[in-house]
């Protein structure tokens, strides 16, 4: 497989002969090469943490860390055993890395806990007694919990009491390409009343999914296999990768939220929309995720 380029979204748009502002994905050559498949990549302010991945077809227990202000990149104190696709969550100054490999290997070792200020591993004895695959699709935190979707369970997992549960009605419309606004999660729904893709909300403080209101006509969102939001400053920003007959074409969609009426309903207001970046072969989107600089 060839290694993942990075690109970042241009935040001064130029204009073109209408007058109207057109964003674009620009390449980052100086970035480091990720692992082909499996890293565990989270971004905190300006620098971005990976942890392991396939590397030459065997796991990893690297972690390395880039700056993403001053341009630099560091390894870090190694995990204690490789993984890939470990699910990961930050909560309150400490990421936890979970699974990744077969439990049965080392049972000991399924959590481990990264404290950023000392930049050390801690040991961790809460053990999962949920049932979860090696392969975590997707996790995300919410309200300092650690919501975890793997291949046909939707686990959350409460680090400061260590306790593991499912949430069926989660992982029943969560799909990966999602992401966290104001400890609400986002992410794509079909919607068979008005055969249409759109975007869904749940509420994990009610556990209610719901969709959001006000941007049923998303420009070119046929289709969302490969695509992917992130929380930009608080709005949704979503990428949408669509293919073009062995061609690729990036969509960018940003959208303001807001909580309307007594009901709390999401409602969204499309802001720009355009074409980002357009490759001559068949690509899909890795990550996409905000970098506060």
């Amino acid at each position: 497989e060839e290694d993942p380029i990075w690109y970042t979204l241009n935040q001064k748009p130029y204009k073109n002969k209408s007058n109207s502002c057109i964003h674009k994905l620009v390449p980052l050559p100086s970035c480091p090469s990720l692992p082909c498949w499996g890293s565990s990549v989270i971004a905190i302010g300006h620098k971005i943490y990976v942890f392991g991945g396939c590397i030459n077809g065997d796991m990893t227990s690297n972690v390395f860390v880039i700056d993403c202000l001053h341009g630099t990149f560091q390894f870090l104190p190694s995990m204690r055993v490789p993984r890939g696709c470990a699910a990961f969550g930050i909560v309150d100054g400490k990421i936890y890395v979970i699974g990744g490999y077969n439990k049965a290997d080392s049972l000991d070792n399924w959590v481990e806990v990264f404290d950023l200020e000392k930049q050390t591993w801690e040991s961790f004895s809460g053990l999962c007694n949920e049932e979860l695959s090696k392969i975590t699709l997707k996790s995300v935190v919410m309200n300092k919990k650690i919501y975890i979707m793997d291949r046909g369970n939707g686990i959350v997992f409460d680090p400061k009491k260590g306790v593991w549960e499912r949430d069926f009605l989660l992982d029943r419309d969560w799909v990966v390409g999602s992401c966290v606004i104001d400890n609400m999660l986002y992410t794509f729904g079909f919607d068979s009343v008005k055969r249409i893709y759109r975007v869904r909300v749940y509420d994990p403080s009610v556990r209610v999914w719901s969709f959001v209101k006000g941007i049923e006509d998303i420009p070119k969102m046929d289709g969302t296999l490969g695509s992917r939001m992130a929380n930009h400053g608080g709005k949704l920003v979503i990428l949408l990768n669509l293919d073009k007959s062995g061609r690729t074409e990036l969509w960018c969609i940003k959208v303001a939220l807001e909580r309307r009426g007594q009901q709390g309903e999401i409602w969204g207001k499309i802001l720009w929309s355009n074409l980002v970046l357009t490759l001559e072969n068949s690509s899909t989107i890795v990550e996409c995720f905000d970098i506060t600089i």
